[in-house]
């Protein structure tokens, strides 16, 4: 029973880390660092240009930073839900075969979701008009 809890668990956690672009804001992150770098060597840009840009650069690399720390927040909260409602759940996730578990229940969700929204396409479904529940009218045109 640990098992499926720990694949649903899973399947929150990869849904909170797609669905609020936490691979966005590390991007974002690494563009504004991009910047900054160039920015701070070069000598063709006067001090008093950095002076202001920097600070803003700065205040761009805490909100993204901040937005990822709350996300990763979310998915440590949900681990440690799981693991108030049902006991021992955080000792079995951090176990070898825990682990080997989680990244088999992440991965291979991440490749059947790929696969079912490639599966609609090739047939003509519009992603967005999915209905989930009653699968008879997946593909009605």
């Amino acid at each position: 029973m640990i098992h499926l809890h720990l694949s649903l668990v899973c399947i929150l956690s990869v849904e909170v880390f797609i669905r609020l672009n936490f691979l966005s804001h590390l991007d974002s992150i690494l563009k504004v660092t991009k910047r900054v770098t160039y920015i701070i060597p070069n000598n063709h840009i006067s001090d008093h240009w950095k002076e202001k840009v920097i600070p803003a650069y700065a205040l761009r690399i805490m909100k993204y930073s901040i937005q990822i720390l709350l996300i990763l927040l979310l998915i440590m909260t949900l681990f440690f839900i799981a693991d108030y409602v049902f006991n021992n759940f955080l000792a079995f996730t951090f176990s070898l075969i825990g682990i080997m578990e989680s990244m088999v229940f992440a991965f291979g969700y991440v490749y059947l979701k790929k696969l079912f929204f490639k599966w609609t396409t090739i047939l003509g479904c519009n992603k967005n008009y999915i209905n989930l529940l009653s699968l008879q009218n997946l593909c009605e045109r």
